[in-house]
């Protein structure tokens, strides 16, 4: 339950959470096909839950499946989730949802000016939901795509597609999210490394998904465990000045019945992680 998973991360020491719309809320049924009432009554019941271990709910995460090249009744269907996604986001008390980028692996190897109005056109239709519901919508860096087994990199994994993406929503509520595993994964092809992305990106960066990989597949790994320059990228955000949370984005599915003694282990070292700035 989700009682029981705020007892478990307020237990290891953690001061924030990362809510995932994501997996959660179909749009089909369920909360998010319920009546206004139903709806706004759940995400109160879950923010008070939180409020009750007092964590804060830092951000939301929406769906990684977005815009389709082919298939209208999919970028209706992202349109009107992405709503919902930007309500619960208010009701929850987070300043900022991550709305992501149209991706290259649903896309393909397309010309640039077609993921450009694509990715352009989705964003501004969330963006009238955004002022509404006083929710940022937060970009997040991307990295590596799959396309029929070959890895290429995503099309707005390069900083200048981001940025030019970015300062195209006419919007003050608008954010930025580092992916230190997204941005690290797509350094292969040639996408400077995660300290060069936050410092290039600057005061705008609110957020992070903090994980580690060696360089070659999205593993969201425990920071420190990877290849990642971590003292570069706690130097870059302090150069920044960054202020937010340092929100980790783990895989924990292959620890079972172990699952709380990992995370009471990962609360401890990431506390002390990011107290070091990334130093052993």
């Amino acid at each position: 339950s989700f009682d029981r998973a705020c007892e478990m991360c307020k237990r290891s020491g953690f001061d924030a959470i990362d809510y995932n719309l994501e997996f959660l809320y179909p749009l089909e049924h369920g909360v998010y096909a319920a009546s206004d009432e139903e709806f706004e009554e759940h995400f109160y019941n879950v923010r008070k839950t939180a409020e009750k271990y007092d964590l804060e709910i830092g951000q939301t995460h929406g769906r990684s499946e977005t815009y389709d090249p082919i298939d209208q009744s999919r970028r209706e269907w992202s349109h009107k989730v992405t709503e919902k996604d930007l309500k619960a986001t208010a009701l929850l008390g987070a300043p900022s949802c991550v709305v992501h980028f149209i991706n290259s692996t649903r896309w393909g190897k397309q010309p640039p000016e077609v993921m450009r109005n694509a990715s352009n056109e989705m964003y501004q239709n969330v963006i009238p939901y955004a002022e509404k519901y006083k929710v940022n919508i937060a970009l997040e860096t991307f990295g590596a795509a799959r396309i029929y087994g070959d890895r290429i990199r995503d099309f707005f994994a390069d900083h200048n597609e981001y940025l030019m993406q970015y300062n195209k929503l006419d919007t003050q509520y608008k954010t930025m999210c580092v992916d230190t595993g997204h941005t690290h994964e797509a350094e292969s092809f040639w996408v400077i490394p995660p300290e060069e992305y936050i410092r290039i990106l600057g005061k705008d960066v609110t957020l992070l998904h903090l994980h580690d990989n060696s360089g070659h597949w999205d593993d969201h790994l425990l920071p420190g465990t990877g290849t990642i320059k971590w003292e570069a990228v706690f130097d870059a955000l302090d150069d920044i000045g960054y202020q937010g949370n340092y929100n980790c984005e783990l895989s924990l599915r292959y620890y079972g019945n172990c699952l709380e003694d990992y995370l009471h282990f990962v609360g401890r070292y990431m506390r002390k992680f990011v107290d070091n700035h990334g130093r052993p």
